[in-house]
């Protein structure tokens, strides 16, 4: 299938797809990289581990200046499990620290390793060599897996299609599957491009999605009604080619979704540069706090912010989703108690150590009294309980009777400030993952000038509220 692509295309994919010499570095690390860590296998005395480079970069589907460079060590599933629990990666990162290498630690299921290799970041994984894809000891053993599938099923022009859908999605803001995106991964991405054959077909294939989505790609399944039944409540249903079992798209919102949805059918209609991510784009400064207040205008006193903060740093997922907890929470008390809100959305500051909910009412306060509708007074039972209880309630006005029929009263209400709602209920908001955490509840003004760069610009965009992307131009 050979791709049509317009300017606008051609000019993005020429600015996107890696140089000739970014090229030659990447192979110079990968090459250096596995040489170091086969060495400090052989010093461990671990000779049967299978040493390969994954990810985009070994598949070719990379942007320019988003190297995704990862060396996986795959162990002999004889041991895989018991080297990697007894800290393996441990023992790797003490070796090449000694040597003078920057590394730093991560967690997922279990830990990895990232070192600074010439100036490019290279993630060291440990997983498993199974024989099979069906069966993995790890969260990563299948990745090979993938990695051939896909080289197998691409051409040098689908993988520039495939570059160019990564931009448009890292654009529009749902690229990666991690907590705080929950969109698509990059395979998911390499996916979506083997099943519909170029960037622009995915994109017009998405203006007849509907959740849930239905893809399988290999024709795994012949029932689809199982499939929606077995990956229940899921957005989007990709069947895994190497493991039919396995949902890729498990990851994308239901907002993903719809964001992806809606700027496929707005560049379709008007095929522009800044719905793609360019490498080396400028970089847009923090706002200062009163730019930030200047966006909000009135809605600023409306908007309810709480600021947590946590006594130790925590990895990306972890604080995310306690983030995302926390913000389903406080939203569920906040109507439950009748405040109505227009938007809610969080963010966790790149550092780990706190994350800020924002929730913004139509009205911070609400009306001392609200109505209170009872039963049809033919429901003689139910009403007569109704007038008992409430004629000798002094806190409340009435009872009466409606046009309608019905008994009515307007009863006090307990909270009539959003903020006195969060401060004395914290215990109900508050998830216990996010226990120990300092909390500071706010509006906007209150809590403004105690945010950091990257927080200020989060706050900027979500006053703003429709995205670049999706502004007409001007």
């Amino acid at each position: 299938m050979s791709c049509i692509r317009l300017g606008v295309e051609e000019e993005v994919l020429a600015e996107i797809k890696p140089s000739e010499s970014e090229r030659e570095k990447a192979r110079n690390t990968a090459e250096k990289a596995m040489s170091l860590v086969k060495s400090v296998l052989q010093d461990l005395g671990i000779r049967d581990a299978h040493v390969t480079i994954e990810g985009s970069y070994a598949k070719d589907t990379w942007i320019r200046g988003n190297l995704d460079l990862d060396l996986f060590i795959l162990l002999h599933p004889r041991n895989c499990l018991e080297l990697i629990e007894s800290g393996i990666v441990d023992e790797i990162a003490s070796r090449l620290s000694a040597a003078g290498f920057t590394i730093e630690m991560r967690y997922a299921q279990h830990p990895y390793l990232r070192v600074l290799v010439d100036g490019i970041w290279v993630e060291i994984v440990p997983g498993c060599a199974i024989p099979d894809p069906d069966s993995p000891l790890t969260a990563v053993d299948r990745t090979p897996f993938h990695r051939r599938y896909v080289v197998s099923k691409t051409t040098p022009e689908m993988r520039d299609e495939i570059r160019l859908l990564k931009s448009f999605m890292k654009r529009i803001g749902v690229y990666g599957a991690e907590i705080a995106v929950q969109g698509f991964s990059g395979y998911l991405v390499e996916l979506l491009v083997i099943n519909y054959g170029c960037f622009r077909s995915v994109l017009e294939a998405a203006q007849s999605w509907k959740p849930p989505v239905v893809i399988d790609v290999e024709g795994h399944h012949r029932d689809q009604r199982a499939l929606v039944k077995k990956f229940k409540d899921a957005a989007m249903i990709v069947v895994d080619p190497v493991d039919p079992d396995r949902n890729v798209a498990a990851a994308v919102s239901r907002q993903s979704l719809a964001r992806f949805i809606v700027a496929s059918m707005l560049y379709l209609r008007e095929p522009r540069r800044d719905f793609f991510h360019i490498p080396g784009r400028k970089e847009v400064h923090a706002p200062a706090p009163g730019s930030v207040l200047a966006v909000y205008g009135p809605r600023a006193g409306n908007t309810v912010v709480a600021l947590l903060e946590s006594p130790r740093r925590l990895s990306p997922d972890n604080i995310w989703g306690i983030a995302r907890r926390t913000l389903r929470a406080a939203r569920r008390l906040l109507e439950r108690w009748g405040f109505s809100v227009i938007d809610a959305t969080a963010y966790a500051s790149e550092d780990g150590q706190r994350f800020i909910v924002l929730v913004e009412l139509e009205s911070r306060t609400l009306p001392p009294l609200q109505l209170h509708l009872g039963p049809p007074a033919w429901s003689t039972g139910n009403a007569q309980r109704f007038v008992e209880k409430y004629r000798s309630d002094e806190t409340a006005v009435g009872p009466w009777i409606t046009e309608d029929g019905r008994l009515a009263v307007a009863r006090r209400r307990r909270y009539t400030d959003a903020l006195e709602l969060l401060r004395s209920r914290v215990d109900e908001w508050l998830p216990g993952s996010a226990k120990g955490f300092r909390v500071q509840v706010s509006t906007l003004p209150g809590v403004v000038d105690r945010l950091q760069g990257d927080e200020l610009a989060w706050l900027l965009e979500t006053g703003y509220k429709a995205p670049g992307w999706m502004k007409p131009r001007r």
